[in-house]
């Protein structure tokens, strides 16, 4: 979806937990109400219709003060212990590890080369690597994710028996998977961060709602059948963490 937004104001002020947090407004075309988001960085962004009066706006945040404080706590924290990439970093692929290796010539490409992983085009003085890699890391998972998820959702549907509407690749927050009652799987590209079994695990959870909608006892069975240690692979996919 393509935002046109007005010109963003930057300087509302709001106290959240006895700290002044600024935040910015954009007022969005065609938007029907204001909604509130905190992004990766710890930044409080609002979104609102024009015309929406600007006690409006804070009156919301008021409202919302406990959520955007205990938001912003949380995605605060992450970002303390988020893992910084650069030179050296290991990514996980599929049960491989990968190893980032950083080029100062190309046009900002990413390929593989053995366990090495090649992010190129960046510039030697750059102050936040970690943020100029991550994007096109997520483009590099993203395409290959694209290319692996409908090879072994085809294999696994066929062993199923059952058929399916179509495939998204999608980069969701806290979902690695779900299929709707038309039979539209989407699937988070996150999981080539996991093992090849516990990614066809997923498929064959999201496969087997083609049947059962619910998570009943049917349903367990349905999924066991195919794969034995799922309950072991339920606890790996928990037990995942970002490498970033």
């Amino acid at each position: 979806m393509i935002f046109h937004a007005m010109p963003v104001l930057n300087k509302r002020r709001i106290v959240i937990a006895g700290r002044e947090e600024s935040f910015q407004i954009a007022y969005v075309r065609n938007r029907k109400r204001i909604s509130i988001l905190v992004d990766d960085a710890g930044e409080i962004q609002v979104r609102c219709p024009p015309g929406i009066p600007l006690r409006q706006v804070d009156a919301l945040l008021v409202r919302e003060k406990n959520w955007l404080g205990n938001r912003l706590t949380d995605v605060r924290l992450k970002n303390l212990h988020r893992r910084t990439l650069g030179e050296g970093s290991a990514l996980p692929f599929l049960g491989d590890c990968l190893t980032v290796r950083l080029g100062h010539w190309g046009r900002g490409s990413v390929f593989r080369c053995g366990d090495d992983l090649w992010v190129t085009g960046i510039p030697p003085a750059d102050v936040d690597i970690s943020l100029d890699i991550r994007r096109p890391l997520e483009r590099w998972y993203c395409r290959h994710a694209k290319a692996y998820f409908p090879q072994r959702l085809d294999y696994w549907a066929e062993k199923a028996g059952v058929g399916f509407n179509g495939l998204r690749v999608r980069g969701q927050k806290t979902r690695w998977g779900s299929c709707s009652s038309r039979g539209n799987i989407n699937l988070n590209w996150r999981l080539l961060w996991a093992s090849p079994r516990v990614v066809d695990y997923v498929l064959v959870h999201e496969l087997t709602h083609r049947r059962h909608m619910d998570h009943s006892p049917a349903f367990w069975l349905a999924v066991g059948s195919l794969i034995p240690d799922y309950q072991e692979c339920r606890e790996r996919l928990q037990s995942l963490e970002s490498p970033w």
